[in-house]
């Protein structure tokens, strides 16, 4: 007999999918900050007894909001279906904290206004809200205080799964790439575990020193600056002239907002490893030349392209509610914006004398192995060879179909008599 589940059932399978690993639950819980206007943002993890909390200086939230704040699909964000098309904040479903509460064992969220002298606090319990009840202790100044404790602890293969260094590793890159986009935000991660200051990042003026503080000045120093428009998107930012050994310096973002895994990233990829001196390995002086050959076989490691991107458009051109997460993104013209990115990359390799004449081979390879192709690859024309083989192959196509039409007469013949 088929039944509706019960409300904790659905909680639970809704929320275990809405928040899936630590780095996703400081992620919101950030966001969140950021959509609160908060210009500090202090982070405390400790992954041994899978506890998290998060400090800010935002607006922070009176006892009426704190009521309200946890109940799912309750937000101040979005009012209407209209305000989905003008998507201004991270946040908007009203699904993170009832999902970060119905994955723990204690949430804790403590919050004051600017115009209240009070605190107030309240506390959830395997996901069951408590009433909300004034401080003990007041917050010196308005923001909210988010401490999560005991995460997954009914999800014990998923903590299994998660381990301590690699975890804290995915924590920090989050912390890192929302930083990127954020330079006048101050920003800390601590290690609880161990005891140590990961990441202060204090307040900059834009995100090419933001890149500074977090990579050092040495690479710093190899960004160039982009920015191209065309067809009603624009995307700007800095790629660097060196590679890098692996794609942990390669940020994209749409309005601000992270995305990961996207057509965007393959053609920025190929474009940068195939259309650039950039990942070429430094094998000698002329390795660098721009007129030297675009073979396929490198010496030396295989280097991927550094850079932090940002497209901007309309909110009503795109859509982030494919996944919980909001990093996968489809938009409702790729080619236009396929075509802006790859003309914008080009025109910046040029200026940069970078680039170099990709080889027929990756062209094609490219093409068959993604759903979409580069804009202006030039066609390839057959050669004398080419012909005369596609003319073999139709004459004995030809010479078969004759073949198998005479011996059908043959047949026909012998049945007859």
């Amino acid at each position: 007999m088929i039944k509706c589940l019960v409300e904790d059932v659905r909680a639970r399978l809704r929320s275990g999918v809405t928040i899936n690993s630590l780095g996703q639950c400081v992620e919101e819980l950030v966001l969140n900050s950021i959509d609160a206007k908060a210009t500090c943002v202090a982070i405390r993890v400790d992954l041994e007894a899978f506890k998290i909390q998060v400090v800010d200086n935002g607006s922070g939230m009176g006892r009426e909001d704190l009521n309200a704040m946890g109940k799912r699909y309750f937000t101040s964000k979005c009012n209407s279906v209209g305000d989905l098309e003008n998507l201004t904040f991270y946040g908007f479903r009203g699904e993170a904290v009832a999902s970060i509460a119905n994955m723990a064992s204690v949430v804790e969220v403590s919050s004051k206004t600017s115009r209240t002298a009070k605190t107030f606090v309240k506390l959830f319990h395997n996901g069951q809200a408590l009433e909300v009840c004034e401080a003990e202790l007041s917050r010196p100044s308005g923001g909210t205080t988010v401490t999560v404790c005991n995460l997954f602890h009914q999800l014990p293969v998923r903590r299994k799964c998660m381990g301590p260094l690699l975890e804290f590793e995915r924590v920090r890159q989050k912390v890192e790439a929302i930083s990127l986009m954020h330079p006048s935000l101050s920003l800390s991660l601590r290690n609880d575990a161990s005891c140590s200051m990961v990441l202060q990042l204090p307040k900059t003026r834009d995100v090419y020193s933001r890149f500074c503080q977090i990579y050092g000045l040495g690479r710093s120093q190899k960004l160039r600056e982009i920015n191209h428009k065309s067809g009603g998107f624009e995307l700007s930012g800095y790629i660097s002239i060196e590679g890098h050994y692996n794609k942990n310096m390669q940020f994209l973002y749409v309005n601000r907002r992270l995305v990961l895994k996207t057509r965007l990233h393959k053609l920025i990829d190929f474009l940068l490893r195939k259309e650039s001196v950039i990942c070429r390995a430094k094998s000698g002086p002329a390795s660098r030349q721009p007129t030297s050959s675009p073979g396929r076989h490198r010496c030396g490691p295989e280097l991927y392209g550094i850079f932090i991107l940002n497209v901007t458009c309309a909110y009503s051109d795109y859509d982030v509610c494919l996944e919980p997460a909001k990093t996968l993104i489809e938009f409702q013209n790729w080619d236009v914006l396929l075509t802006c990115i790859e003309e914008g990359v080009k025109i910046f390799l040029k200026r940069e004398h970078l680039f170099v004449e990709p080889c027929s081979e990756d062209i094609r390879e490219f093409n068959e192995d993604n759903d979409f192709c580069l804009y202006n690859a030039p066609v390839q024309k057959p050669t004398l060879s080419d012909e005369k083989s596609i003319q073999d192959s139709f004459k004995k196509a030809c010479d078969e179909i004759v073949d198998s039409y005479e011996m059908c007469n043959l047949q026909s013949k012998d049945v007859k008599r």
